[in-house]
C-alpha cells in the first residue's frame, strides 16, 4: 500500500530542507556567496511549500510527467558544472533569476508542484504578467550559469537546447491544466507564457 500523499509531501520537504542546510555549509568558498544565498533561499523556499501545498485535484499521467522531467533536472545539471569564480553580470543574472523564482514560488504557495498537476490557479503577482514566471526565473538562472562558464560555442549551442526543455515542460503542463475552465480564463487574460510580446 502506497504511503498517504500528504505523508510524501512531509518527507520531501522535510528533506529538502535538510539538504539545503547541508549544501549551504557544505558548498560554503565553493561559489560566490551572493550564489550560495540565492541558491540556499530557492531550495529553502521549495522545502516549506512541500510542507504546505494542497492535495492534487488531477495528477498528470506518466507520459506528461516524463516529458516534463528533463527540464525540472537541467538546470541542476548546469549548475554542477559552473565554475567557481563568477562574473558579475553571472551573478546578476543567476541572483535575479533566482529572485524572480522564489517570488513565483511564493505567489502558487499552495499550488506549488514539481511535475504536472492540477492545484488550483494562481493569477495574481507575476502570474498576471506571464504564465510561468517561475521558468522564466529558472531560465535566467541557466543564462547566469552558462555566462559563469563562458560564452563559446559549446555554451551556445546548448542553451536553445535548454529553452527548448523548458518549452516542452510549458506545452504538456499547459495541456494537462487546460482540461480546467479556471485554467482556460487564465489563458484569456494572460496572453504569454514565457516572455511578454514574444511567447
Amino acid at each position: 500500500m502506497p504511503p498517504p500523499p500528504r505523508l510524501v509531501d512531509i518527507a520531501l520537504g522535510v528533506s529538502i530542507l535538510g539538504w539545503a542546510t547541508a549544501a549551504t555549509w557544505s558548498n560554503l568558498g565553493q561559489r560566490p556567496l551572493a550564489i550560495l544565498i540565492a541558491t540556499s533561499l530557492l531550495h529553502l523556499m521549495v522545502g516549506v511549500l512541500f510542507l504546505l501545498r494542497r492535495g492534487v485535484e488531477q495528477p498528470g499521467d506518466w507520459a506528461t510527467c516524463l516529458m516534463a522531467i528533463p527540464a525540472v533536472l537541467v538546470g541542476g545539471w548546469v549548475f554542477g558544472w559552473s565554475p567557481r569564480e563568477w562574473n558579475v553580470a553571472a551573478q546578476l543574472l543567476f541572483v535575479s533569476g533566482s529572485g524572480l523564482a522564489i517570488v513565483s514560488f511564493a505567489f502558487l504557495g499552495r499550488c506549488f508542484a514539481i511535475l504536472p498537476a492540477i492545484r488550483g490557479t494562481v493569477v495574481n503577482g507575476p502570474f498576471s504578467i506571464i504564465r510561468h514566471p517561475a521558468y522564466l526565473g529558472e531560465l535566467t538562472m541557466v543564462v547566469g550559469c552558462v555566462v559563469a562558464a563562458g560564452l563559446d560555442w559549446k555554451q551556445l549551442v546548448l542553451f536553445p537546447f535548454i529553452a527548448a526543455l523548458f518549452a516542452i515542460r510549458i506545452r504538456v503542463e499547459e495541456r494537462l491544466l487546460s482540461s480546467g475552465e479556471a485554467y482556460q480564463r487564465y489563458c484569456r487574460q494572460v496572453r504569454w507564457r514565457l516572455i511578454p510580446l514574444i511567447w
